[in-house]
């Protein structure tokens, strides 16, 4: 039998982005080609996110990442992957971890 989430997942996607704004964090969604990765510029403390992602049921937890490279602050690694690598890949598990964080207190 299959189950359909998709209202469930609305829900928490709802919930994520009224994390944001209530973190004065901007937010866009788009819809682009599936393997377009979502973004996070933390400086302007904004957040993009492609709702078209290849795999659907990642979507909640993207957005919690990106939400988490905001809230998290710090350089802008992403820019500089080439120059930072090791700092890159903290950055990814920091924001990994804040984005767990979040859906482990919607679930609550």
């Amino acid at each position: 039998m299959i189950v359909d989430n998709s209202e469930r997942k609305n829900r928490l996607i709802t919930y994520l982005f009224n994390y944001a704004f209530d973190n004065d964090i901007g937010y866009v969604f788009y819809k682009t080609n599936p393997r377009y990765p979502s973004l996070a510029w933390k400086w302007k403390r904004e957040i993009a996110i492609n709702m078209n992602w290849h795999n659907q049921d990642e979507v909640p937890f993207t957005i919690g990442h990106e939400i988490g490279h905001v809230m998290l602050g710090g350089p802008n690694t992403k820019q500089l992957c080439c120059i930072a690598y090791g700092t890159q890949i903290e950055e990814e598990k920091d924001a990994d971890i804040y984005s767990l964080h979040l859906l482990y207190k919607y679930s609550q």
